[in-house]
């Protein structure tokens, strides 16, 4: 049924590719292929003082314009069929990380307001979908305490003053026995959302944090 809708809105409404704006898909094999994902180097923020997370790595190079549009379309408009890219690229990437059984996928989530707002939390559904495809546990261990604003709309010093305090432990929730987790998120910049996510996970006592982008800006 769900592919018969498919269907009928593609006849109605066409798509067209974000990279060369051929018609049949939102972006085509052509183009899906000139993404490449990045060399598999943890990142580094030497301004941090402290980083509570053990390495961070990301899959694309977020100046590729395509990489931008897809994100942005699914991130604003929750274009479905872009999820499935973007969960195919942060597959990718993470396995070759080669993670470990006792590994659970966490997300840094949106506020509730931004949530209900925008009708659905962007990482909360590549992180449970990756874990699928992983065949790994998903968790929803953080809620975000503070509606603060965009962090694209700062500089380096607002970003880290807005995101500090930000995360909190969500006691709805039973903590996973299993010691390590892959925190996902969108696009990093500063490393200061997803330190700040760290921070309030190790309180639960995880031994190893690794995050993963999609993209860093």
């Amino acid at each position: 049924m769900k592919k018969l809708l498919n269907n009928l809105l593609d006849f109605i409404w066409p798509q067209f590719c974000l990279g060369c704006n051929r018609e049949g898909s939102l972006c085509c094999g052509f183009c899906l292929n000139d993404i490449l994902l990045d060399d598999l180097k943890t990142i580094s923020w030497p301004d941090k003082n402290k980083l509570y997370f053990e390495a961070c790595y990301n899959c694309c190079n977020y100046q590729d314009k395509l990489v931008q549009k897809i994100i942005k379309n699914y991130k604003y408009n929750y274009l479905e069929n872009l999820a499935e890219l973007l969960i195919d690229i942060l597959e990718k990437q993470a396995r070759r990380l080669n993670l470990d059984k006792n590994t659970i996928v966490v997300n840094a989530p949106l506020h509730k307001n931004k949530k209900r707002q925008r009708g659905f939390d962007q990482t909360e559904i590549l992180a449970k979908q990756l874990a699928k495809r992983l065949s790994l546990d998903y968790s929803p261990l953080l809620i975000r305490t503070k509606n603060n604003p965009a962090q694209a709309k700062l500089d380096k010093t607002a970003r880290q003053k807005n995101v500090a305090d930000i995360f909190a432990i969500n006691k709805k929730v039973v903590p996973n026995k299993r010691p390590n987790i892959l925190l996902i998120d969108d696009v990093v910049t500063t490393g200061s959302t997803l330190n700040q996510a760290s921070k309030v996970l190790k309180k639960l006592n995880y031994t190893k944090i690794v995050c993963l982008t999609i993209a860093k800006n």
